[in-house]
């Protein structure tokens, strides 16, 4: 795909964020079912089931602008999967892994919120269809609040306690 216009660059941001939340609901899924602190398991599910939706809307944007729904790859988001089985691996500490896990989902929350900003700035830009931008905001506004979810579980219980053993 060339990337000689914005529109084009739109629709490189487009696909790379619809890679992302298809990946993220399969790690979701896996953060789910390692974690162990019952916060992180109801975060990480409830927030799965918002990503479900979030494909759905990304698809609409595509049909709304006229485009086939492609992804692209993104391997910041397929690190992030790597991360989380790494501390499967090397850590036998549920507090670790579970804060790991709570890392992990703090990470790719911060990275979709970084590409729907992109997207919004850019549809913007181009002055995009408003229900395509209405669909990328309520995608960002959600993302935005899984990520005070996880920000708020990692301030307190068995994360509290974890800091605690290590001073």
């Amino acid at each position: 795909m060339a990337l000689d216009t914005p529109e084009d660059l739109f629709e490189y941001e487009l696909r790379g964020i619809y890679y992302a939340e298809r990946e993220l609901t399969d790690l979701l899924d896996e953060l789910q079912t390692s974690a162990t602190e019952a916060d992180l398991v109801d975060g990480f599910a409830e927030h799965r089931d918002e990503t479900v939706v979030h494909v759905e809307r990304l698809e609409r944007v595509f049909d709304v602008l006229g485009l086939e729904p492609h992804e692209r790859n993104v391997p910041t988001f397929d690190a992030l999967r790597e991360e989380k089985r790494e501390a499967d691996t090397d850590s036998h500490d549920v507090a670790v892994q579970n804060t790991l896990y709570n890392h992990v989902g703090r990470k790719a929350e911060r990275l979709e919120l970084t590409a729907y900003e992109g997207l919004l700035a850019l549809a913007d830009v181009l002055d995009a269809d408003p229900e395509a931008v209405d669909l990328l905001e309520q995608n960002r506004d959600e993302d935005r609040e899984a990520l005070d979810t996880l920000e708020s579980v990692s301030e307190g219980g068995e994360f509290e306690s974890f800091i605690d053993r290590l001073l």
